[in-house]
């Protein structure tokens, strides 16, 4: 059975003692011209916390351990059993309220982490994209430079520093990946041309900005 029908039947099993618990604290809310679905739940239960503490002789006995609350119940209630049960059944709703609770926690904190992750997936595959884009823009203007590990590394450290990132770029990127001199055995790129090679990139892309 849903907490809230719980809640509901509860709250008519203490409003149909309403005329014995006259010194009591009042039940206000009509049961016969309200039904389940909009039954003020938060009221029902903050009004019979009221009635099971009065009861109970107690000012609030959400502030108490939940033992303590059924040994009140046990002791004092010992040769009246129905109030007893009542009592009882009372306590036992209490902690199917708080079970509901802590669930409904447990699955807001879920779809929480889902939408985060679905976010980040979504960053993540912007990013690769805008790695392609500037890649794809570095390889056509034939550096020889690992294009796409370049741009990866630059982003790893444009999280920590952009302006550092972005000073490096555009004056030293071979640092993020070195321009490549050797195919194999082969030379590409004597020493001299790997070191203007590594200028005129960091031109190119300060060039790209934008």
């Amino acid at each position: 059975m849903p907490v809230s029908d719980k809640i509901f039947q509860m709250y008519q099993r203490f409003f149909a003692q309403k005329n014995i618990l006259t010194e009591a604290p009042q039940l206000t809310i009509d049961v016969n011209s309200v039904g389940v679905n909009d039954f003020p739940q938060e009221q029902a239960l903050a009004e019979m916390n009221k009635i099971a503490s009065y009861l109970m002789g107690r000012n609030d006995i959400q502030k108490i351990p939940f033992s303590e609350q059924v040994k009140i119940v046990k002791d004092a209630y010992q040769e009246q059993p129905f109030w007893q049960k009542l009592l009882f059944d009372y306590l036992n709703l209490t902690l199917d309220v708080e079970e509901a609770r802590l669930k409904k926690e447990g699955e807001d904190l879920q779809d929480e982490l889902e939408y985060a992750l679905y976010k980040l997936q979504e960053k993540q595959s912007e990013q690769e994209e805008l790695v392609d884009l500037y890649a794809q823009k570095i390889k056509n203007a034939g550096f020889h430079v690992d294009a796409h590990n370049l741009i990866r590394n630059y982003f790893k450290m444009l999280k920590k520093d952009s302006k550092v990132a972005w000073d490096v770029l555009t004056t030293n990127p071979a640092y993020f990946s070195p321009i490549i001199t050797q195919d194999g055995e082969k030379q590409i790129l004597s020493p001299a041309k790997a070191i203007d090679e590594n200028k005129r990139l960091a031109a190119f892309l300060k060039g790209l900005k934008g």
